[in-house]
């Protein structure tokens, strides 16, 4: 019988531009949205559930352009960096739009000719994007029944999803 010898794992290591990221994030957060932010959201009953000021100074930080690429006005990073920054909002439990947005929208923009139109909005943090993803209580992307019809300049969309991440505040 042959012992099967399991995969080498190597540590995920920091390059020096990363942990300044990194250190950055934790530092902004901390003071910028602490804990208490997401109670004060809470308490005050906002009904956007994260604030709208926070997000701009996301924007005004550079992180809602960390994916995106610096002809668009981003830093050009990749996954590894915007996932030093999502390490750093779960550390604070900091609602915010940045993953729809910042990270989903930014991507599903990134090779089309609306990017112009709206990549500088979110990456200010002046606007967000809503997210549009399950029609089922599991997620089927070989199901979509959601159609998309030309209509005037622009479409319009025939069909249910269950989940709209930031649907009620974009």
């Amino acid at each position: 019988m042959t012992e099967t010898k399991a995969p080498e794992t190597k540590p995920m290591v920091l390059t020096e531009d990363q942990v300044m990221l990194r250190d950055t994030a934790a530092g902004f957060l901390a003071d910028a949205a602490p804990v208490a932010h997401l109670r004060g959201l809470r308490d005050s009953g906002n009904p956007d559930g994260f604030a709208r000021d926070l997000w701009r100074q996301f924007g005004e930080m550079g992180f809602n352009g960390v994916i995106a690429s610096e002809d668009d006005g981003g830093m050009g990073l990749g996954h590894v960096e915007a996932g030093i920054i999502l390490e750093a909002m779960g550390r604070n439990l900091t609602p915010s739009p940045f993953l729809s947005s910042a990270i989903g929208a930014v991507t599903a923009l990134s090779d089309t000719a609306a990017r112009a139109q709206w990549l500088p909005g979110i990456l200010s943090g002046e606007q967000l994007a809503a997210l549009a993803i399950d029609e089922g209580v599991k997620h089927r992307p070989d199901r979509i029944a959601l159609t998309a019809t030309r209509s005037g300049n622009g479409f319009s969309l025939s069909g249910r999803k269950n989940f709209v991440a930031h649907g009620h505040a974009a």
